[in-house]
């Protein structure tokens, strides 16, 4: 559920204007990106579960969609930010954290696909391959 908040904000991010705090949910998309890509992990501890393995696979499917989005408003901000020098809600100089935020997001994000493809490539390999020959 935490992966699942924390790309469907990054793939509505485009449609969240800068509220009054200016860049608030910049801030807590660069929290959660660690938080997002640690508790992906854990989908590994499903292996043993076949079933409930091959249940969450399919929740690759619309998280791979929505991941789309998060990158294409993850390359706006860093175009902005990194590229062209700007802060995220003000011509401004952008701040530090604002520089590490895109690459941050792009590396969680890679964090996620990685481990959606190895649990979607678990769950469709047979039972018996994981049963060591005699």
């Amino acid at each position: 559920m935490v992966t699942f908040a924390y790309v469907v904000w990054l793939a509505a991010l485009h449609a969240m204007a800068c509220g009054p705090d200016g860049d608030e949910i910049h801030r807590l998309l660069l929290g959660m990106a660690p938080a997002a890509g640690a508790i992906a992990l854990l989908l590994r501890v499903t292996r043993p579960f076949r079933e409930i393995h091959a249940m969450l696979s399919w929740l690759a499917v619309p998280l791979a969609l929505l991941l789309l989005f998060g990158l294409r408003n993850t390359w706006n901000v860093f175009a902005k930010v990194n590229l062209g020098g700007e802060s995220i809600c003000s011509a401004a100089d952008p701040a530090t954290w604002q520089q590490l935020w895109a690459p941050a997001q792009i590396l969680a994000m890679l964090v996620i696909i990685i481990i959606v493809i190895s649990v979607w490539r678990d769950a469709r390999r047979p039972a018996d391959a994981d049963v060591p020959p005699q």
